[in-house]
Parts: C-alpha cells; structure tokens; sequence
C-alpha cells in the first residue's frame, strides 16, 4: 500500500471515528430532556409525600389534643359538680355527684354571721341552699330568725325524713327578712335551711341567721 492510499485510509477513518463520537453526543442530548423529567417527576412525588405526611402528622396532632381537652373538660366538669345527698325533693338530684352533704351544726340562741353562694346545695327550681342541723326536744318553741341585706330570704325547717315542719318567706316587720316559730313534734335532728326567694332566686350574698328557744309556757306563767 502506497503512502497516499495508507493517507486516504487514515483520513477515511478518523472520519468515521469523529461521525460516530457525534452521533452519542446527539444522542446523549436528545437523552437530557428525558432524564431532567424523570428527575423533576421524582422531585414532585418526593414533595407530594412530604406533605401529605405533614398533613397527616398535624391531623393526629389534632385530634390528640381534642381528646386531651375533652379529657380535662370532663374531669373539670365531675370535680365541679357539688355532690349532696339530699333529703329534699326539691333539690336538684342530676348535680348530686360530687361532694358529701354535711349540714352546718348551729348553735342555739347564738347568731351566726355566713354567706350563701353558688357553691352551696343547687336547688331543681334554681338557685342555692345552705343547711345548718340543731338538736331538738319534742315541745320545744323555737324561733328562726334570718335577715339579709343582699337577698330576699327564705327559710325552713326540715324533719330528718326530709317533710317540712315550717317556713317563711316576709316576716311581719314588712320586710324581706324571715321570721319563723315552730313547736317541734318530736325529738331529734333537724334541718334550717337558708335560700332565696322572690324573683331572683339565684341571689347569693351574706345574712344571719339566729335560732332561738323559747321558755316552755309552764314556766312563762310561773314567772
């Protein structure tokens, strides 16, 4: 072979050689557009299921702390709830839960100075009551007086079976105040209550309350 025709043959190959490099180049640009969208729809899916994942998280976040307020309301609502067992039927028996009912013991012919408040007795018509217990004779006169500045005052007297012995609304000095007299039927514990009546039976406030017994009438004419 002749040193042109050796030439030519070289020259003829790197021809081809440097066609063929062009062709994977071509070929490995028009590849780019391709794999850029497999990376761009690979990117999009990862951020699809990161959020979804947030969004999933905060949900539970959610609905964790529902159940933790719902939790706390209802332990707040069972320790808010006064429990009373109550004798009276008028006395609200839904709200009884909470704390034990121990009247008040009340000294006689001693008055006493108190409060009636929204955390005493719930009564089922509205508002509240505050009992005092006072040992009696059978035949003893009492007399139970109640005054308040704050509220129209009611007052009562109960059996331990829960039957009213006596009440008052209006004393007879015209004003809002109670005065209530009594002969007691039987011996044993009994039952002031203190509420409030009139149109606001809700009223709350402080008053005194003075429970008096009177001498037997034997010894009234004695003297």
């Amino acid at each position: 072979m002749s040193n042109s025709d050796f030439g030519q043959s070289l020259t003829l190959h790197s021809r081809q050689q440097c066609l063929i490099e062009q062709s994977h180049h071509v070929r490995h640009v028009q590849q780019l557009p391709t794999l850029t969208l497999h990376i761009i729809g690979l990117l999009f899916f990862l951020y699809l299921l990161i959020t979804l994942s947030l969004g999933m998280y905060h949900t539970y976040r959610k609905s964790v702390r529902h159940r933790r307020v719902q939790a706390l309301e209802k332990l707040f609502w069972l320790n808010a709830q006064p429990r009373a067992v109550c004798f009276d039927k008028r006395l609200s028996t839904t709200t009884a839960k909470s704390r034990v009912y121990e009247p008040i013991p009340l000294p006689i012919s001693q008055p006493i100075a108190d409060t009636l408040s929204a955390l005493d007795i719930p009564l089922g018509q509205g508002g509240f009551a505050r009992d005092y217990i006072v040992s009696l004779s059978v035949g003893d006169q009492v007399v139970i007086e109640l005054k308040s500045e704050r509220f129209d005052t009611f007052v009562s007297l109960l059996a331990s079976d829960g039957s009213t012995i006596g009440e008052n609304d209006d004393g007879p000095d015209g004003t809002t105040n109670s005065l209530l007299s009594v002969c007691i039927p039987k011996s044993g514990a009994y039952t002031v209550r203190v509420q409030a009546s009139g149109e606001v039976k809700q009223a709350v406030g402080p008053f005194t309350l003075f429970v008096k017994r009177l001498p037997p009438k034997s010894s009234v004419q004695e003297l």
